[in-house]
């Protein structure tokens, strides 16, 4: 995902409409500023565009103080394809309601933008889920260290960590192909036996041998070619296989990797330390 533009409506600290942020020829870009100034909530109003999720613990405090509604309006490309995303919330006019949001999705053509959104945000959300291949999990995990949350990849349980090195290294995607192939393979077997039935049942009927004898070959060439299929979706299959291992040995070798990098950080930590005291 590559962030084109970025306009934001009494988002946090920022109030009213904010000139446009364009990141169009910017390539390595730094945030600078005083505590509060703003430097975290331009990367919460991407992340809330995005998936709808922030610091924050409710869509309520995304609206700066005195105003009723945010907007977050987000152009980014994906594989040189340009989508945009509004997001909008507004606080619930009675103290005892809750806040109403909309999300719109839409994709750039040559007649500007067209609206792919879902029936409802659930089904919008899948959507841009989809399209950059990453869930929030994955993006905190991988791509953004929040403040205070350095250590958020090392701190998740197992399961999470390879859940996440999945998601970054597009292992369930051989996961789906090998569900495919063995699909297709079963699929292949089922009509092989049917086949097969239909050869005997051929046999049974020898009594119209001549007027038979001709479909016989025409079934025994579609065996061999369904047999000969299977045998291809097996190899597939198995070089499928091969490729998911060789994937899982590097996720190994990059935890492995990981673990020797944080050991050393604590090692550069307390030589830190140690110098302070010196």
């Amino acid at each position: 995902m590559i962030p084109v533009r970025l306009k934001i409506r009494n988002f946090m600290p920022y109030r009213g409409d904010m000139p446009v942020l364009s990141f169009e020829g910017i390539r390595t870009a730094c945030i600078c500023g005083d505590n509060g100034s703003g430097k975290s909530a331009i990367v919460d109003s991407i992340t809330w565009a995005l998936w709808g999720k922030t610091r924050t613990k409710s869509d309520d405090d995304l609206i700066h103080l005195g105003e009723t509604e945010t907007e977050v309006e987000f152009d980014f490309s994906v594989l040189q394809q340009q989508y945009r995303i509004i997001r909008k919330h507004a606080r619930p006019k009675k103290t005892t309601g809750s806040g109403q949001s909309s999300l719109d999705l839409m994709i750039a053509s040559d007649d500007g933008y067209k609206v792919i959104s879902g029936d409802r945000i659930t089904q919008t959300q899948d959507k841009i889920i989809r399209i950059l291949n990453m869930d929030y999990d994955t993006f905190i995990n991988s791509a953004l260290l929040r403040q205070g949350h350095a250590d958020e990849f090392t701190r998740q349980q197992p399961a999470k960590r390879k859940e996440v090195l999945a998601n970054i290294l597009g292992l369930d995607l051989y996961d789906r192909l090998e569900e495919k192939a063995r699909q297709m393979a079963r699929d292949k077997q089922a009509e092989k036996t049917r086949l097969e039935n239909t050869i005997r049942d051929i046999l049974l009927e020898l009594s119209n041998k001549e007027e038979l004898e001709a479909e016989f070959k025409q079934a025994q060439k579609i065996l061999d070619d369904v047999e000969k299929q299977t045998a291809e979706r097996e190899d597939k299959l198995n070089r499928l296989r091969q490729t998911k291992q060789t994937l899982e040995n590097q996720r190994q070798q990059l935890a492995q990797l990981e673990e020797y990098i944080n050991a050393n950080n604590r090692q550069l930590e307390l030589r830190k330390n140690e110098i302070a005291q010196h």
